[in-house]
């Protein structure tokens, strides 16, 4: 409904109210200008009309929302308004104009189906009230008000459906207005929503960015620990060994030897490395074979007695997590070698049923464990690896006490060619 038909019902409405007011003061023309009543009784009839029109002026005029809401006091002013007509009526025949009035006032006043109550009520009325109806004598005049009761019950009725479908079709535009006002809210909270993502999303890319250059960053420092860092201290080792014995000739070459293997095997660790490779201990071997190597090797480079043993049923392993087992015994037994100034080192590795675990044991002079942020580089180095792949590295060591070194990771099984398909 546009708000020209809001307008133009709302001034129907009044039309209506006011409707009474008209023909009351049209009546009270009539009446004071027909000077063939007397002074006296004109002036009563003019005085009983303005409390008429004053009882309309505060009951509908004044307070435009009780009509079709509150029975009580509509009911009320009706009941007044009809007695009042009929008692004017009966003064003067002028005022039979408001006696009509009260046919279309019944439907502008009273709710729902009183309506009718009030039009049958006027029709009494207009016959001349209750007693009129059992005078015989006035058949036709009975018969005639009795019509125009019906005629003023269908007008009325009429008005009523026409004014419910208006008012219908009104809150079907409220309605659909209110659903365009929250689809625009909607569509407005979905573009900010939109951009609130499009930020976020560029922060978390950023992020996400960030995040990879620091791991890569932090993976490249313990390959390059690993390999060219723990190769040229074990390089340095056996020069200072060779200049110590540079009177003995046997063991000056043996030193030179072992120093040149070293070098070879780490340039060869150093490209296999760049290329992303497993390290080359491990590559077409298992990991007891490649840490058996190890550990004979470090034993025979730094002339200490170390031994592995090997308990469960070894299997296949992620790449991942026997790369991180590897490095995790070599980095134990370069601190060994560095630190410890041990007798003998132990190295067991355990295969479980859902863990790997790499204990490394000496029985050198030992230290107090610092905390997890202030161990060295190649100690840091090593539980990253390990807490990435949900593993843990356990410290163990005091002063005189030797050191007990515990890797623990998942044991990821490795995924074959067929499962990787």
């Amino acid at each position: 409904m546009s708000e020209g038909d809001v307008l133009r019902l709302k001034n129907w409405e009044r039309a209506w109210r006011a409707l009474p007011l008209c023909l009351l003061v049209v009546a009270a023309l009539i009446t004071v200008t027909d000077s063939s009543a007397p002074a006296h009784d004109r002036a009563i009839t003019t005085a009983l009309a303005a409390a008429v029109a004053l009882w309309h002026w505060w009951m509908v005029m004044t307070h435009p929302d009780w009509p079709e809401r509150a029975l009580a006091p509509m009911a009320g002013y009706f009941a007044v308004l009809l007695v009042m007509a009929w008692v004017l009526s009966m003064r003067h025949p002028a005022y039979g104009l408001l006696v009509l009035a009260c046919f279309p006032t019944a439907f502008a006043t009273l709710p729902g189906g009183y309506a009718y109550l009030g039009v049958a009520a006027t029709a009494v009325v207009v016959v001349g009230g209750p007693y009129a109806l059992l005078d015989t004598a006035r058949p036709w005049s009975i018969a005639s008000a009795l019509a125009g009761a019906v005629l003023a019950a269908l007008i009325g009725w009429s008005i009523r459906a026409l004014e419910a479908e208006i008012e219908r079709r009104h809150a079907a535009n409220r309605a659909l207005e209110s659903a365009n006002q929250a689809l625009e809210s909607a569509n407005l909270r979905l573009a900010q929503l939109g951009e609130e993502n499009a930020e976020l999303q560029g922060r978390l890319l950023t992020a996400a960015r960030q995040t990879g250059v620091t791991g890569e960053r932090s993976r490249l420092a313990r390959e390059i620990h690993d390999t060219v860092a723990q190769g040229l201290a074990g390089i340095v080792t056996q020069l200072e060994a060779a200049e110590e014995a540079a009177n003995d000739a046997e063991a000056l070459r043996r030193r030179l030897a072992v120093a040149r293997n070293l070098a070879r095997e780490n340039l060869s660790e150093v490209r296999r490395s760049l290329d992303n490779l497993r390290p080359g201990p491990l590559t077409g071997t298992t990991l007891p074979e490649a840490l058996s190597a190890l550990v004979s090797g470090w034993s025979a480079v730094n002339e200490s007695p170390a031994t592995l043993t090997v308990t469960g049923t070894a299997r296949l392993l992620h790449p991942e997590v026997e790369v991180a087992v590897y490095r995790a015994v070599q980095e134990a037994l370069a601190n060994v070698a560095r630190h410890a100034g041990a007798r003998k080192t132990g190295v067991t590795l355990s295969y479980m049923e859902d863990v790997v675990v790499a204990d490394i044991r000496d029985d050198g002079v030992g230290f107090t464990p610092p905390e997890a942020g202030g161990a060295g580089f190649g100690l840091t180095a090593m539980r990253q690896r390990v807490v990435r792949l949900a593993g843990d590295v356990e410290v163990e060591s005091a002063p005189g006490q030797g050191t007990a070194i515990s890797v623990t990771i998942p044991a990821i099984p490795a995924v074959t060619d067929q499962e990787g398909l």
